[in-house]
């Protein structure tokens, strides 16, 4: 497995090629697909970048399959002076129950340490219960998404 951020990829039109294939795994996946496509990630979601990782034994049309993926950056799914959160958090169906999800956060939560000097913590957005506990995040409150939905803020402490 590889684990790189789209900006520093080479072939960013490999990633958005396989995006384009998840659609339909996920309903989010549109939606960053069309940021990264129009080029309004970081006009939408802050600093950041998209976290993938690639499974370089498994070729998808000669490049390396997305297995999983998340953003990393400023802003997330609810209106929130808190900085920095992992979101559009998936893993492909045929790569599920492996924990390579971890492999991801433990990335971001070492680029927290040196590119959120100002932050104590690294939180989530979901509305999942009992996943991300697996992770080391704790609930701490309840939120509203920007499209007025509930939502849970998760956080956990970033080590320096």
């Amino acid at each position: 497995m590889i684990l790189t951020d789209y900006y520093s990829y080479d072939d960013k039109a490999s990633i958005l090629s396989q995006l384009d294939l998840l659609r339909s795994k996920w309903e989010a996946i549109p939606l960053l697909y069309s940021l990264l496509k129009e080029d309004k990630f970081h006009e939408t979601l802050g600093n950041g970048t998209l976290m993938l990782l690639l499974d370089d034994e498994k070729l998808t049309d000669g490049k390396p399959t997305i297995a999983a993926f998340s953003t990393f950056a400023d802003i997330d799914e609810v209106d929130s002076p808190l900085k920095p959160w992992i979101g559009f958090v998936f893993t492909d169906p045929d790569y599920r129950g492996r924990h390579l999800m971890g492999q991801i956060i433990e990335s971001c939560m070492k680029k927290a340490a040196t590119d959120y000097p100002e932050s104590d913590y690294v939180y989530i957005s979901t509305a999942e219960t009992g996943l991300y506990e697996k992770y080391g995040f704790e609930f701490f409150q309840d939120m509203t998404s920007r499209w007025n939905g509930q939502t849970r803020g998760y956080r956990r402490k970033i080590e320096r």
